[in-house]
């Protein structure tokens, strides 16, 4: 993690300290998009792996194909010399792009924005509205993201878990979620011993490194559905089951006893005492959709959610928005910057306008007064930063005392008044140290 990436995440810090003049968008290329899809590779298989059959595998979400996870076999000299044809995976049909009527946009997370609004508190200093703006979108721990449905819009839902946050524009999006992810808030697993099958058993199937079992066993046909969900769903099944292996092997037989007197079992939580049974893996799943899901799902038309899950989302266009969305917002911080601008306002910060139209936040409201008014080396400051706005303060010593050391009397004398210059507002300290005037121009 970079120094700076790590002061982001950590909204005690000094986050105000990564600011400069230039605003985020118009310095480099956008951040990294953090609504891009990531990898999931280690997660445990998912519901919809185990029981949909076969299925579109997940994007990486750019605008090209759809690729499956399983390159294709390359055709080996063994393959030639036979004439056994290679498996090759069929080309998997790209999700369809559909323009959901949903509006999305970006909101400060809280406890960031108490950070933000306690340092500009402390500091005294002025600091460009856009600049923190894009400072809140730059990492997820930063802002919130609102996916609402837009007004007018017909026959056209969105769903919510109570338990997850998670949004999707389907039950079933979200009952797959709730499989994945909280199972096991439901169901206890534990890892239980069994006695071993018993029988003669002279013929074990396999695939790859992977022991099915005996076919004469009756657990056979559902072992190799399930080997076929976790594995290899992205294959016609048939194919699938051209790559059975059935082999005599009394060790593999041996190895596929041992393995089957390791039982996982699942228990319900919640059970009544005494009522306690073992479930399946398929059976706890199947009570979850029954007993559970409907409870766990509520439609809305609105919904907020933290960046990381927003980054979970797994509906294919629902995310392709939320991509698009930032980037559009990464180059112009538009939606969190109205957010911010009503939340500072609320707050009692003051807004103002200076350089170019640029708008700026601080917690003093500028005071302009006349340098007539003043005592003679306050004028002399006010006249000096009037005719040169953007000096720091070694240039107003320099300007105004020429040659001066930078802990004399005469250095002394410029220096000290601005801190009271600048908490009664009557000169602007900007959050890179530069000073100017206050202009007459009206505050927004």
């Amino acid at each position: 993690m970079s120094e700076k990436t790590s002061k982001l995440s950590r909204p005690d810090e000094d986050i105000l300290l990564d600011l400069n003049f230039v605003p985020q968008w118009a310095k480099k290329e956008p951040a990294t998009n953090h609504y891009a899809s990531d990898d999931r590779s280690d997660r445990r298989p998912s519901s919809r792996d185990r029981h949909a059959g076969p299925r579109r595998e997940r994007s990486d979400r750019r605008d090209g194909p759809v690729r499956t996870s399983r390159p294709p076999r390359e055709r080996s000299s063994d393959d030639r010399r036979s004439g056994r044809p290679a498996f090759r995976s069929a080309p998997e049909p790209r999700p369809e792009r559909i323009e959901l009527p949903i509006e999305i946009k970006f909101l400060p997370e809280q406890q960031w924005l108490a950070s933000i609004v306690r340092q500009i508190y402390h500091s005294k200093r002025a600091y460009p509205l856009m600049d923190l703006a894009s400072l809140f979108l730059s990492d997820p721990k930063g802002h919130l993201v609102k996916i609402e449905i837009s007004p007018g819009a017909r026959n056209f839902k969105l769903y919510q878990g109570k338990r997850s946050k998670m949004v999707a524009t389907s039950r079933d999006g979200l009952i797959h979620q709730l499989l994945d992810d909280h199972l096991e808030d439901f169901f206890t697993k534990e890892d239980i011993t069994v006695e071993p099958p018993t029988g003669v058993f002279p013929m074990i199937g396999r695939i790859d490194d992977v022991l099915i079992g005996p076919p004469n066993h009756h657990s056979y046909a559902a072992r190799l559905q399930e080997i076929y969900n976790e594995r290899f769903s992205g294959m016609p099944f048939d194919r699938f089951k051209q790559k059975v292996e059935t082999v005599r092997d009394e060790e593999l037989v041996e190895q596929w006893k041992q393995e089957s007197s390791r039982k996982t079992v699942y228990r319900l939580n919640d059970a009544p005492e005494g009522g306690a049974k073992d479930f399946t893996l398929a059976q706890a799943e199947d009570y979850v959709r029954n007993h559970i899901a409907e409870a766990e799902i509520e439609e809305v038309t609105r919904a907020v959610l933290p960046s990381a899950l927003a980054r979970k989302i797994k509906d294919y266009n629902l995310i392709r928005m939320g991509r698009e969305a930032w980037e559009r917002e990464s180059r112009f911080p538009l939606s969190v910057s109205f957010a911010l601008r009503a939340a500072f306002r609320h707050l009692h910060l003051q807004t103002f306008k200076a350089g170019k139209n640029i708008n700026f936040i601080t917690s003093v409201k500028p005071d302009p007064i006349k340098p007539e008014k003043a005592v003679e080396h306050i004028r002399l400051v006010l006249e000096y930063l009037a005719d040169h706005p953007g000096s720091t303060r070694e240039q107003l010593v320099d300007g105004l005392r020429p040659g001066a050391a930078k802990d004399s009397p005469e250095a002394h004398e410029i220096v000290n008044p601005l801190r009271w210059l600048i908490e009664k507002g009557h000169i602007i300290e900007f959050f890179n140290g530069t000073l100017s005037v206050p202009s007459h121009r009206k505050r927004r």
